[in-house]
């Protein structure tokens, strides 16, 4: 009988992940010295997300902000990721179990509106003066590769701006790199050369305030394919 049984699966699953890697606790660990063993402060809340037994799915982002329609309910953004390690919106099935595991610590005056966060995926485009001796090729390697590193998507959060001097200081860091005489930042949606992004998006230079670009709320950022997402010119 064992053998005969098929299982198809319509919807593609969600909402799972492997054990956190270091940088990951370490954004949880401030959320989780100061919990309570009811909800009383946003950490307490933070922390029993971030704890939720593996049984009933895995956030991989939460933020919690005012809700602007009800005065008296919190709204909750959460985020998860797929099996590419992508990240991705939480299905249905997390968040009923997210919302039934909540109201065993919460106040019987709270309530929580648990929604989706958007996501906001982005390219870098840059050119750089390099030095007549250098390696052009090597040296736009090299910095695709930095942007791709100080750009993961572990160390950004739910509604955290994205810095563009962070980006700058990897690129004039790099050996034989004289000058960066232009830099964008962009995003990317939809469908491109068979690559899936999000269709959240929003004029990212008219939110650029003193080298920062602020996303809408309850948005996170993420360079998706950083192979494809960043575009470099040495000259």
């Amino acid at each position: 009988v064992r053998n005969s049984i098929a299982v198809n699966n319509p919807q593609k699953a969600g909402g799972a992940a492997n054990a956190p890697d270091l940088e990951t606790l370490r954004g949880q660990i401030m959320s989780a010295r100061t919990a309570q063993s009811r909800m009383v402060t946003r950490e307490d809340v933070l922390a029993r997300i971030f704890t939720m037994p593996a049984t009933f799915g895995r956030v991989f982002r939460a933020a919690i902000a005012e809700n602007p329609v009800n005065p008296q309910a919190t709204t909750l953004y959460i985020l998860t990721r797929d099996r590419a390690g992508k990240v991705d919106i939480a299905p249905d099935t997390l968040k009923k179990n997210l919302s039934k595991y909540l109201n065993e610590f919460r106040l019987i005056s709270d309530a929580y509106d648990i929604l989706d966060a958007q996501i906001i995926n982005f390219g870098v485009k840059y050119e750089a003066v390099v030095a007549q001796n250098a390696n052009k090729q090597q040296v736009a390697l090299n910095i695709n590769n930095k942007i791709a590193e100080v750009l993961q998507t572990k160390y950004f959060q739910i509604d955290q701006p994205l810095i563009i001097d962070d980006i700058t200081t990897a690129i004039l860091a790099q050996d034989f790199v004289i000058a960066l005489s232009d830099l964008r930042v962009f995003p990317l949606t939809g469908n491109r050369e068979g690559r899936e992004y999000s269709s959240s998006s929003f004029p990212f230079e008219r939110s650029t305030k003193k080298g920062m670009i602020f996303g809408p709320p309850g948005a996170m950022f993420e360079l998706k394919f950083p192979e494809h997402d960043i575009i470099g010119n040495t000259v």
